[in-house]
């Protein structure tokens, strides 16, 4: 038996990690208090013990806790990396963006959204070193594509300024989605730079649009067919099932295999 496979065993057993092994933690973002949400860092072993309840509460105090600027406002969070970025407020344009290390428990301040984002509902996908946020639907508009990198600061910015920030700009190659599409399901892919995602016609949720792709490498559309991804929103890689897992409307799980660059998809559903 391999030391990885020996080790795995053993944090199932004793829900210790043994020596020289990273301990991973679940970053929860949760409206669990009546002025706004809370961030709980999760210990994973801990989840592995059988001791370990939370029905009853978390054993710890929150890592982070944030007031909502206008009472029972949503928030949007979105994470790459080792952070964890605070929208405080997704419709209004002056309220500026948080950005919460996971790693030093630091927060600082992040770029505020683009106005094309502004009272949008949106998605996110980190992938390649960039933030990607594409507007769930825009009735008789164009879709919003747009990306966030750390990237340099202008020469001309006076002193004292960061050399490096977070900054926004759209995405030179247009969404291929009709105006009065609607995004209905999204994953990255498992090689880290392809982004699918399916679309329904607003008029007609039954019927799919079809399926496509974007490679932040190239910035380039593809379609795969006119069929859609079986989850409703976002799903994610699941490294041992080597596929997609995602929500179907009615609560059940939906693994989807992840296809090649061109590859048909292959899907199940769980009621699990």
């Amino acid at each position: 038996m391999s030391k990885r496979q020996h080790s795995h065993l053993d944090v199932a057993r004793t829900g210790k990690r043994p020596r020289g092994v990273p301990k991973k933690h679940l970053y929860l973002v949760l409206g669990d208090w009546h002025k706004g949400f809370s961030i709980r860092k999760i210990d994973v072993d801990a989840l592995q013990d059988a001791t370990t309840d939370l029905h009853h509460g978390f054993p710890h105090p929150a890592a982070l806790r944030l007031a909502a600027p206008v009472n029972r406002l949503r928030m949007d969070f979105a994470a790459m990396g080792s952070d964890i970025f605070i929208t405080t407020n997704p419709c209004c344009p002056h309220t500026p963006t948080l950005v919460f290390d996971t790693k030093t428990a630091g927060l600082t301040m992040g770029p505020r959204p683009p106005v094309r984002l502004i009272d949008r509902t949106t998605f996110t996908v980190a992938a390649g070193g960039m933030m990607y946020a594409l507007t769930h639907r825009h009735v008789h508009e164009q879709h919003s594509f747009e990306a966030m990198s750390w990237a340099p600061m202008d020469k001309d910015e006076p002193w004292p300024s960061p050399t490096m920030r977070w900054s926004w700009k759209s995405v030179p190659s247009p969404p291929p989605f009709a105006m009065d599409d609607v995004i209905t399901s999204y994953a990255l892919h498992p090689d880290g730079h392809t982004i699918f995602m399916s679309a329904h016609d607003i008029r007609y949720h039954h019927l799919p649009k079809g399926t496509f792709s974007f490679d932040t490498r190239t910035s380039k559309w593809r379609l795969h067919g006119d069929w859609a991804l079986p989850f409703q929103g976002q799903a994610h890689y699941d490294d041992g099932l080597d596929a997609w897992v995602g929500l179907h409307k009615d609560g059940t799980s939906a693994p989807v295999k992840s296809p090649p660059a061109a590859a048909q998809v292959r899907w199940s559903r769980s009621g699990r």
